[in-house]
């Protein structure tokens, strides 16, 4: 596996295990809850960030999933082992993956629209490999900040 792309699943790694460590031991209800009008749960955050990181990361290597955004942030009554196998498949994904990819190709351009529908938006596929990464990593604090609330309630 090129040095960019252990780099990536090492990082990943250590995100999905934080994601783990701010669900750790909550109930189907607790992951439900969330804090207020227009805030996410940690169920819909665990399940839009692992949607949209498979999206980003397979765009970047050519093997794009398909997605329904808003079906993500409607997400509730995942069981904790659930949302956690979501995480997990993902990472076996990007192991096996990963180790057939070329840092080369990371410079092609793609649209993004021909897989979402949205306007045309030219990247590349090394953009598509940080957004998925940068996604993820937003919805972590996101994630941390719910999870210290849900403590506090």
């Amino acid at each position: 596996m090129q040095a960019i792309f252990a780099d990536v699943l090492r990082r990943l790694e250590e995100m999905h295990q934080q994601y783990f460590e701010y669900m750790d031991e909550l109930s189907t209800e607790e992951l439900d809850w969330s804090p207020g009008p227009e805030m996410n749960s940690l169920c819909v955050l665990g399940v839009h960030v692992t949607a949209a990181e498979r999206f980003w990361i397979g765009l970047g290597i050519d093997n794009v999933s398909e997605r329904n955004r808003p079906a993500e942030f409607l997400a509730s009554g995942y069981e904790l082992e659930a949302l956690k196998a979501r995480f997990t498949a993902n990472i076996a994904f990007y192991r096996e993956a990963f180790a057939q990819q070329d840092t080369g190709r990371l410079v092609e351009v793609v649209d993004v629209s021909h897989f979402m529908d949205r306007p045309s938006q030219l990247v590349t596929r090394g953009y598509a490999l940080l957004r998925g990464l940068d996604h993820t990593a937003e919805h972590l604090g996101h994630a941390g900040m719910t999870r210290q609330l849900l403590e506090r309630r």
